[in-house]
Order: structure tokens, then sequence, then C-alpha cells
């Protein structure tokens, strides 16, 4: 199995509630974030793939022997969580670029619009690293077919943010949970076809959450190991595991990539890799296999669910 590791550097901070609070004031979001994830990818000998945003660019280790790519999060606008104000958005971008609706979504823009700012966003990691990023991540997972359209036209050949297992601007409930890398069709993104850009999905456990370290708050960390399972158990070629660097600041979620990466270290045939290394792989028959995650129910994933239901009551 090949296990992809993506960090979406972004500044923040950690909650006393464990939640990630993206205030761009908050700049060891970045700095300390990284370097935390760089000491537990030394002492696990894996591999980190960096999705940068352009306006943390400045605060980036600049040699580090881990690829990066562009993560854009585009507009400018406030945003409100649990007591905590932030601007969503990219400094840089805002300042470079002249859209003429200010939204956080990238569909919403225009072609042109997200070529410009796929453009100028790979132009400043350039200028920063004398390298061009590797792959493309969609803040707020928000992508559509001209984002496809642009990402080929600005140079890109990965995407490795798809969520499949859940409905989102470009997937719905009709994927399978469990897939493997897929060129796309230009006209429908979620079919295989002969795009020039490979999508990547992100792991994902039953009940349609991603594999993360993140979610450990929400559903503890023996569910994060079940998800893995299913998957390693049944010969699922990749795991793709995703987290912010701002969670690398908070020695909860430091704990708990430690403890993951510890586990999987102890498998046989396990293979860290770099995006850009991954390929298309053969098709194989996979199933949900809910044994994983019976034996590994736990406190905090009752409680969260007992919660939801509460609510929702």
């Amino acid at each position: 199995m090949d296990i992809i590791i993506v960090c979406h550097t972004e500044f923040g901070f950690v909650s006393p509630k464990k939640h990630i609070i993206y205030d761009k004031n908050f700049i060891p979001g970045v700095k300390d974030g990284v370097l935390n994830l760089l000491k537990l990818a030394d002492k696990h000998n894996a591999k980190i793939s960096f999705a940068l945003c352009p306006e943390t660019a400045p605060y980036f280790p600049k040699k580090i022997n881990h690829e990066i790519g562009l993560h854009i999060h585009p507009g400018w606008q406030e945003v409100s969580f649990n007591g905590f104000k932030w601007f969503s958005g990219d400094r840089y971008l805002r300042e470079k670029c002249k859209p003429t609706i200010n939204s956080n979504f990238l569909k919403d823009f225009s072609y042109s619009e997200q070529l410009e700012m796929i453009r100028n966003g790979k132009e400043c990691l350039f200028s920063k690293f004398s390298k061009e990023p590797k792959f493309f991540v969609p803040g707020r997972w928000s992508f559509n077919n001209d984002t496809a359209k642009a990402l080929v036209d600005a140079g890109f050949n990965c995407v490795p943010s798809i969520f499949v297992g859940s409905k989102t601007d470009y997937s719905s409930h009709n994927h399978p949970r469990i897939r493997l890398p897929y060129f796309p069709d230009k006209e429908n993104l979620q079919k295989r076809g002969s795009m020039p850009i490979l999508f990547v999905p992100v792991s994902m456990t039953i009940f349609g959450g991603a594999a993360s370290p993140e979610g450990a708050i929400l559903y503890g960390f023996g569910w994060l190991k079940a998800c893995f399972l299913e998957y390693f158990n049944q010969g699922v070629p990749l795991f793709h595991l995703y987290l912010h660097s701002p969670s690398m600041t908070d020695p909860y979620y430091t704990s708990i990539m430690d403890n993951f990466l510890t586990f999987v270290s102890k498998k046989k045939d396990v293979n860290f890799k770099f995006v850009s290394e991954i390929k298309e792989y053969p098709e194989i028959k996979v199933r949900t296999n809910i044994w994983p995650y019976i034996v590994r129910i736990n406190k905090q994933l009752l409680k969260t669910f007992l919660n939801k239901y509460l609510i929702l009551r």
C-alpha cells in the first residue's frame, strides 16, 4: 500500500475545544505547524505533500526534502464560528487579481478568473522556492469543470482533494466510497475519461468522515485506525490522509498523528509517497468492511453521534 499525506498549509490555531480557527494573524499555524509535522515525518521516514496558500509562502521553510503544491482559498469574507471570527481568502491573490465577485468558492468564478488565480498562485510559489508546485488543492473542496480546464491549461496534472463519499460541488453519494485515483471525463468529472489531470480521492470512513487526525476529536483515534485497516486488509493500493498545518501546533493532534504514523509504519509493504508519485492503479473489487469499525467503537464516537441525534431531535 502507498500512503500519501497532504497538508493544507494555512494560518491559524487550535481552540480549547480543538476546533481549527484559520485566523490569519496567527502565523505559527504555518511556521510551527509545518516544523512540527516535519519532525514527525523525519521520525517515521514519512513523506509530506504540502499544499501552500500563496500568502503563506513567506513563512514556509525554503529548503525541505518534501514537495509543495498550490492551495487556493479565493475571495475575502469574514467567517464566524464558535465565538471566533476571521477572514477567509488569500491576501496575495486579493492584491494580485481583481475578480468580479467576492466568493470563497472557486466554482463561483468564471474560467478566466480561476485561471488567473491559479497562474498567479503558481508564479508566487515558483518565485519563492524556484520550483513549480506539483499539485493543486482547492479551498473548501470547491471545484467544477472550469477549474479542471484551468488547471490543465496552467500545467497542473494532479488534484489530491476529491471527496467521493459525500455530497460536494463535484461529487455525490452515487460514487463508491472507496475509489482509486482516476483521470476524469471533461464533461462529467465523476466519470473516468481522458482529461490529463489525475484525481486522487481522500480516504473515507464508513460514515463519510475523511481520513484525518483532525477527525479524532469527533470519532476517536480508533476510528482512524479502523479506516486504514478497512483499506489495508482488502488490498486497496492507496491510503490518502489529509490535515491542516495549524493542527500540528496542538499537542492533542500531534500526538494523534504520531500514533497513526507509528501504527501504519509497523505494517508490511507500506510505502510513503509524494502526491506527484501517484499514478493510476489497476482496478480492484472493494467492499465495505464494518468489522474494523465495530471493534473500535469508543466513547468519543458515541458522544458525537449522541450529540448529533439530540440536536436533530
